[in-house]
């Protein structure tokens, strides 16, 4: 069962109203035939050296006149069907921004571009449900991509976290660092002051991120940036590499999520690749044909289920690089869901059938 924060229902190719737009924009356009390229102010493409970085322009008249994009999420999926279409790679940035142009110099053509990322083409899209907020008349954003012919691609274990997941009772009295990281459910510290020895349940398991693309993961912001937890004695260079949910048959949230925060590592490396990343203060990342394993016996590898009501069946749902961080050469395997039998009981809480699950959109 998939969640869907973004609905697809709705087709992308609708125009922007003509009283926010100054070009003269027709209902009627052949979308088939959209044109799509990369533009800035602040560069020039030549035959040798084509355009990398730029904004994200689109055409419907055969190139006479372009317009560009605004959107709620503009995320690398829709920064890879972009790059993709126009033969260059993968999207190592994509965002609303003005470095190359505002929507008052190169007015919008169309609003709400929503992707999956595995379309060959922008016109294969969808549009958001509704007309987007953040398109209104104040806005200079447009969107914007960066394009590498090479790109990392993380893939989650799914046998790693069947045969890892166990309920254990933890003793708040050993949850501290855990708790200043705020790895269990709000409820937690409130019950910490009137019984500070009380009992969390927890659901432990594994965590394994194969990178199985042509290029390394980096961490995405700067190594003077990263945070010291001084609990865990390493840096984290991620805020938020791996989400940890449970959910009920309704896909309703009943467990407090978790926003895990990695030191990326070389764990595991197939036969002949060199490991080349540690738990550094600069040296952090994931070599390809690599992985990182977060090992259930660590802090924070797990799901608070401790108000969740016993012996009833849920979703556990975990992914990687939930917030598209990181540019990726597909987001389809980063995700997971599993049947979880949870009785409250160590014995018989369950874990099973996990299958892959994309990034929810």
């Amino acid at each position: 069962m998939e969640l869907h924060t973004r609905s697809l229902a709705v087709p992308l190719l609708l125009l922007l109203s003509l009283s926010l737009c100054s070009c003269q924009l027709n209902v009627s356009n052949n979308f088939r035939n959209m044109k799509v390229r990369l533009a800035s102010t602040n560069t020039t493409a030549t035959a040798n050296q084509p355009l990398r970085e730029g904004r994200v322009e689109v055409s419907f008249d055969n190139g006479v006149t372009w317009g560009t994009i605004c959107s709620t999420k503009w995320t690398k999926r829709e920064g890879n069907v972009v790059c993709q279409q126009l033969g260059l790679g993968y999207a190592s940035m994509a965002m609303p921004s003005t470095k190359h142009g505002n929507s008052r110099t190169h007015p919008w053509g169309m609003v709400g571009t929503l992707c999956r990322g595995t379309e060959l083409k922008l016109s294969e899209c969808h549009r958001e449900s509704t007309y987007p907020t953040v398109c209104h008349a104040t806005n200079r954003n447009v969107s914007t991509v960066a394009c590498v012919s090479k790109s990392p691609d993380l893939e989650l274990g799914l046998v790693d976290i069947e045969v890892s997941a166990y309920l254990a009772n933890v003793p708040m009295t050993e949850l501290t660092c855990a708790m200043e990281e705020n790895c269990v459910s709000k409820d937690a510290y409130v019950v910490r002051r009137t019984n500070p020895r009380g009992i969390r349940k927890l659901l432990r398991f594994s965590v394994k991120a194969s990178n199985v693309g042509n290029a390394d993961v980096s961490p995405y912001a700067n190594y003077k940036d990263w945070e010291w937890h001084q609990c865990h004695m390493h840096y984290h260079s991620m805020n938020v590499f791996a989400t940890f949910d449970v959910y009920n048959q309704r896909y309703q949230k009943v467990a407090q999520g978790h926003k895990a925060s990695f030191c990326l590592m070389d764990s595991q490396c197939n036969l002949g690749i060199r490991r080349k990343y540690t738990c550094g203060n600069t040296t952090q990342g994931i070599s390809a044909g690599c992985a990182d394993v977060y090992s259930h016996v660590l802090d924070c590898q797990w799901v608070d289920v401790t108000t969740v009501p016993v012996n009833n069946r849920y979703i556990l749902r975990v992914a990687l690089n939930p917030e598209y961080m990181l540019g990726e050469r597909s987001f389809e395997n980063n995700g997971a869901e599993c049947d979880l039998y949870y009785t409250g009981e160590v014995i018989s809480t369950r874990v099973t059938n996990c299958k892959r699950k994309p990034l929810l959109i």
